[in-house]
């Protein structure tokens, strides 16, 4: 129940400019990278992103629609940065909603997102949304790339 979007028809820079003038620390799960989880608001609540958040938003509608899956609300949303050698470790979102990951930005020779029993090349534009419950990591990041993640409950 992993399902792939394209969203190459934003304006992927104008994003990228937002998400580069945000606050950011560094985050246990990503290695030599940074992340403005649990810094201030949540990313997609910004006032300058609330267009990309309501076409996300549509995107999860459109697979909770095909999976029967019924309402849900957005709990949080952040984005990380990683480099040449970041990797993002082994973890879930929890077991009651949906995640997903927009990548804003990447290089032709960025590492997969990989699942259990899928691996994803990410592109910049791509929006993935998958079970919270899923684990996902990625291996050794051969250059910068930078990703929206977010979560979902069911209500």
């Amino acid at each position: 129940m992993i399902e792939e979007y394209n969203l190459s028809f934003l304006n992927l820079q104008s994003i990228e400019k937002i998400l580069l003038q945000t606050q950011t620390n560094s985050h246990g799960l990503i290695s030599d990278g940074v992340s403005s989880f649990n810094i201030g608001m949540p990313i997609l609540l910004y006032p300058e992103l609330k267009g990309l958040y309501n076409i996300i938003r549509q995107y999860v509608r459109i697979y909770c629609n095909k999976y029967e899956l019924g309402k849900f609300k957005f709990i949080n949303s952040w984005f990380n940065i990683t480099y040449a050698g970041s990797e993002l470790k082994k973890h879930n979102h929890g077991t009651n909603g949906l995640s997903g990951a927009f990548y804003v930005s990447v290089g032709n020779n960025s590492v997969p997102l990989i699942f259990s029993n899928q691996q994803i090349k990410p592109y910049s534009g791509l929006l993935i949304i998958f079970p919270s419950d899923y684990d996902h990591y990625t291996n050794q990041e051969q250059e910068k790339r930078i990703v929206i993640s977010f979560n979902t409950e069911f209500l």
